[in-house]
């Protein structure tokens, strides 16, 4: 299963669609766009990948324990 998170960096709207890897328990992006055009994570500098991930750490937690401010109405 898959997830979606989304955010705006740059002032352009990212959409990034990450899944948590059962093999290495890292979480990974499978697809991700910025500004609606295609982006690659790996097109970003590093401070910027250390920030998404954070992001998306914070997503998946709040996800899984349902809690905290990242929660949608599923």
């Amino acid at each position: 299963m898959t997830y979606v998170y989304e955010t705006e960096m740059a002032g352009k709207d990212v959409v990034v669609e990450y899944v948590l890897s059962s093999v290495t328990e890292d979480i990974k992006v499978v697809d991700m766009t910025w500004g609606g055009e295609y982006h690659r994570f790996n097109w970003m500098n590093e401070v910027g990948q250390k920030n998404l991930m954070t992001s998306l750490e914070k997503d998946m937690t709040d996800r899984m324990c349902r809690t905290g401010k990242y929660l949608r109405n599923n």
